[in-house]
């Protein structure tokens, strides 16, 4: 078996496989990431270079697993962490290029904006471990819903990527679903809403975008 070969597969989980799972299966990409796992251990034992590389692909292989689970609005409106801060500490941005925001954007929870053109096309929230930086790189890497992956790109497109611009605020996660609320108040649902929160019973947290 080419060591090379199993680092580089390793090396290879992704936005595309973190996506699928989420909406497909999370049990079988928790499999997929436990047979690579076993192939690195296996790397490990009976090699004795790129033990570095070896670590590093371990550390990928982790990354993927956090950012795999996507909380309810139940085990949202439970977590208290970040509560003590106000709105202005965490980060907010308006209008970044989308293919900045991929680097730049904190993986962090909160809420979003699409732009194109200048007008609205969508508003919503990111609220898994991956945060906003990782809702966009969906965006960007055209494996934002199921639809899209199965090429039938209906909103972000390889000719429109490059000229989206987003915004962003983040915010702890139990309010992730009050923002997004205030969002579609503020702006409309957008032409690229599937979804919109229907209510939302709790006004104590400051919109900024």
């Amino acid at each position: 078996m080419d060591f090379l070969k199993i680092i580089g597969k390793a090396f290879q989980i992704g936005q595309s496989l973190i996506s699928d799972a989420i909406d497909e299966s999370e049990r079988k990409a928790n499999a997929f990431l436990d047979e690579q796992e076993s192939k690195l251990n296996w790397a490990e034992k009976t090699q004795t270079v790129n033990i570095d590389k070896i670590n590093e692909r371990r550390q990928a292989i982790n990354t993927a697993r956090s950012n795999l689970y996507r909380r309810t609005d139940e085990e949202l409106s439970k977590d208290k962490s970040g509560l003590d801060k106000k709105p202005t500490d965490f980060s907010y941005e308006t209008k970044v290029l989308l293919s900045d925001a991929i680097h730049e954007a904190p993986s962090a929870p909160g809420v979003y904006i699409l732009w194109l053109n200048g007008s609205i096309m969508k508003c919503g929230r990111a609220s898994y471990s991956g945060g906003v930086r990782w809702r966009f790189a969906q965006y960007y890497n055209l494996n934002y819903d199921n639809k899209s992956r199965a090429g039938n790109y209906w909103s972000v497109t390889e000719e429109n990527r490059d000229d989206i611009k987003v915004s962003w605020q983040c915010c702890p996660p139990s309010k992730c679903h009050e923002l997004e609320y205030k969002l579609f108040k503020k702006y409309g649902k957008g032409p690229w809403a599937e979804r919109a929160p229907n209510s939302c019973n709790t006004d104590t947290w400051q919109l900024l975008i």
